[in-house]
């Protein structure tokens, strides 16, 4: 008799029991654990890597973010809370651009974002950011939330906690700001008349703005060199009209054309004659021109060709004439006797005499060139010794064209800055492009010693400076200062006319330079030197040219401008380096200004 398969045979259709107790159902439960275990260990090891992943690109971005905040920290003044909390802004915006919303689902609130800076910009500042935040996990899901054993086996409560569905994930550290160690830093500074005003018409106690100059100076060259080990060289160039150059550079190098021949045919002596006051060359150079009589906004180098001419206020060319005149009155009428002249070649118009007179209509002559006294009207019988300059003033000493203080090369020796800065004066009118010249000259490289040749660039100690401009790590800043609107002066008073200055030359008061352009897009072909326009369009090419190089430029208004009728702290503000333009209504302002730019010539550099 065969045998009947029964709904419990193997053949048959199994109950849930049968299976669990069966082979069958033993290797089902084992692979079904099996695959919970792998599951599970699967979405753990998704859940480090997307860990991984995620502090990873948190750390990369809160480092960005740190250098970024770093550099930035140099259009804020973080000592006030507002500017404070606007770099702090900043430095969370930095990064998030470099952490994309939502990535790997990370939950990042502002509140568990820290940005802070501490210490001052002059000797160091430590920036430290921070960031927590929380990414979901995959493993909770397949494990569920129940309590697991802490590992402290007491079995109670304290022993159990919940599986957590998130990770905290996060980020810091902290960066170092110093000074940097390889920079090249000129001063162009403000020298004029003006300069001798309080720098607060209301409260004196500041003093005058040529003093508060001179200490925010100062503090930058204390602050700079107290770095230690810093390689900082530091330049000035004071500026009026005119920069003078007698101790930086050599009078006999291949930068100086003593010759020339169209306004001084005579060819003055560099040389002093003890017999004339101002006589020898002073300092001061001239601008070279090109065959079509064009000024150019370049920095040019000691041996291109026109070069520089001596700057020698007002030699003229036919000589200066000396008229000795007598007078004598008889029935209360009076009779002028002029003897016939004395012609002296080749020294200035600088005149010891007995006394000076425009008595009996016996005039200083300037009708051969406009504002060019080339005779002076000595009375015989004079008893007096005055010593008068070329307006008739009687202080030439003090107040000659070139009577500026000095500039000094790039420099280490904080003894020979410190007497250069106390020497500043303030006299004289403005032309902010001539020291904006001579500042950029100060930083190229075709200036040194050692590649325009021995005696013809820079004089220095270290006749490699200034470093080519590809040397590794080296900074290019200039730092000019103005007070006031660009101004050539006038044919009278103290100051020189406008056809007697270091842009213009002697004996010419154009501007042309048919490479520069006004904002109106015409040429200054011609310009004028009495145009202010003219001049604030030269300014922002000599300007323009700089940045190009890679120089950075910082500008600084300093004192009151009122409605800045010419343009003056508009076009200082275009000079600039993009944010690096700064005013100064006071001397506690201008040495606060000039700290911080000291702190921006600085390097970042990750500490943590």
């Amino acid at each position: 008799m065969s045998a009947k398969r029964s709904s419990g045979g193997p053949l048959g259709a199994r109950s849930v029991r049968n299976l669990l107790c069966g082979d069958e159902g033993a290797v089902t439960m084992v692979f079904a654990v099996c695959a919970s275990v792998m599951i599970g260990s699967m979405c753990t090891a998704i859940d480090a890597i997307h860990y991984e992943m995620t502090q990873a690109r948190m750390q990369m971005a809160l480092d960005v973010a740190t250098l970024s905040a770093g550099a930035d920290l140099a259009h804020y003044d973080t000592t006030k809370p507002a500017d404070l909390a606007k770099w702090q802004t900043d430095a969370r915006a930095y990064y998030d651009v470099n952490m994309p919303s939502g990535y790997m689902a990370l939950n990042l609130p502002n509140a568990n974002f820290s940005a802070q800076v501490s210490g001052a910009p002059a000797t160091g500042q430590t920036i430290q950011l921070s960031a927590t935040g929380s990414m979901p996990l995959i493993a909770p899901v397949i494990f569920g939330k129940n309590t697991v054993d802490n590992g402290s086996g007491n079995g109670g409560t304290g022993g159990n906690q919940a599986t957590p569905d998130t990770a905290k994930v996060s980020a810091s550290n902290a960066a170092l700001r110093l000074p940097k160690s390889t920079l090249e830093l000129v001063m162009v500074l403000d020298n004029t008349g003006s300069m001798s005003d309080y720098a607060n018409s209301k409260d004196h106690t500041q003093g005058t703005k040529i003093y508060g100059l001179r200490l925010a100076a100062q503090n930058l060259v204390d602050s700079l060199f107290s770095v230690t080990g810093n390689d900082s060289y530091i330049g000035l160039v004071p500026f009026t009209t005119m920069v003078n150059l007698k101790n930086a550079l050599q009078p006999t190098g291949k930068w100086l054309t003593p010759s020339f021949d169209k306004y001084n045919n005579q060819q003055v002596s560099m040389a002093v004659n003890k017999s004339y006051q101002g006589s020898g060359w002073g300092g001061c150079a001239v601008e070279p021109r090109d065959v079509s009589s064009n000024l150019q906004a370049q920095a040019y180098e000691p041996a291109k060709t026109p070069g520089f001419t001596p700057f020698f206020y007002n030699v003229p060319k036919n000589g200066f004439s000396v008229y000795n005149y007598t007078t004598a009155t008889k029935n209360g009428k009076t009779t002028c006797t002029i003897s016939s002249p004395i012609v002296v070649q080749g020294v200035p118009l600088t005149l010891k005499s007995g006394g000076l007179s425009t008595s009996c209509n016996t005039v200083a002559d300037s009708s051969t060139v406009p504002s060019i006294y080339d005779r002076w009207y000595q009375k015989s019988s004079g008893t007096t010794t005055t010593t008068y300059d070329q307006n008739g003033n009687t202080n030439f000493n003090n107040n000659g064209p070139c009577a500026i203080a000095p500039a000094l090369f790039l420099s280490k020796d904080k003894s020979a800055l410190t007497t250069a800065i106390s020497n500043m004066q303030a006299a004289g009118s403005t032309l902010i492009p001539t020291g904006l010249l001579w500042g950029w000259r100060m930083l190229k490289s075709p200036w040194s010693d050692n590649v325009a040749g021995k005696g013809n660039g820079w004089i220095s100690t270290d006749t490699s400076l200034p470093r080519l401009e590809t040397t590794q790590a080296l900074q290019r800043v200039v730092i000019v200062l103005s007070d006031g609107q660009n101004d050539p002066g006038g044919s009278t008073g103290i100051m020189p006319p406008q056809a007697f200055n270091g842009l213009s030359g002697v004996g010419r008061a154009d501007l042309q330079a048919s490479s520069v352009r006004r904002a109106d897009g015409s040429t200054l072909n011609p310009g004028s030197m009495g145009s202010v326009t003219d001049l604030n369009a030269f300014q922002l090419a000599v300007c323009s040219a700089m940045k190009q190089e890679g120089i950075i430029v910082y500008s600084i208004t300093f004192g009151d401008y009122g409605t800045d009728p010419g343009n003056a702290q508009a076009t200082m503000q275009s000079c600039a380096s993009p944010g690096n333009y700064f005013h100064a209504p006071s001397n506690a302002t201008l040495n606060q200004i000039f700290q911080q730019i000291a702190g921006n010539l600085g390097v970042l550099r990750l500490t943590q």
